[in-house]
């Protein structure tokens, strides 16, 4: 069961990765590409709330909930930061910015998992948080 998840997690991180890329092109955010920033940020938290999940019933090791956090809080954040500053297409900055803000939530969490992969109570409360946030099944 650890190897299926495992293997999830690595085929769901290379979908943020081509999700991230494609969408934080630095152009206009226009409805088409707010879109897919808010799919990311789905995706991010779905793939948070797995690793969490695994850290709070120790079914994943220390070092991978390390590696895994600190990468998809790096994506967190740059999606955070792009959503920020990018110009946006008419009517749409506030739902930009929400989702900023929603990206950089979402990065803090991911840096808090990353900073105690030990603590179990708090990657159950991180994994509810992240499976909430990104309305993963």
């Amino acid at each position: 069961m650890l190897r299926e998840k495992t293997h999830a997690l690595r085929v769901a991180a290379a979908f943020v990765a081509v999700f991230v890329l494609a969408g934080c092109n630095g152009g206009t955010v226009d409805r088409h590409a707010l879109t897919n920033d808010a799919g990311t940020i789905d995706s991010i938290n779905c793939e948070a709330w797995l690793v969490s999940d695994g850290a709070a019933r120790d079914r994943v090791t220390t070092a991978y909930t390390r590696v895994q956090s600190k990468a998809l809080a790096l994506q967190a954040s740059n999606l955070a930061d792009a959503l920020a500053h990018r110009p946006t297409a008419a009517g749409l900055e506030r739902r930009t910015r929400a989702k900023a803000r929603a990206a950089a939530t979402l990065a803090a969490r991911l840096r808090a998992l990353h900073a105690h992969p030990t603590d179990r109570p708090a990657a159950r409360t991180l994994s509810e948080r992240f499976k909430r946030a990104g309305g993963c099944a």
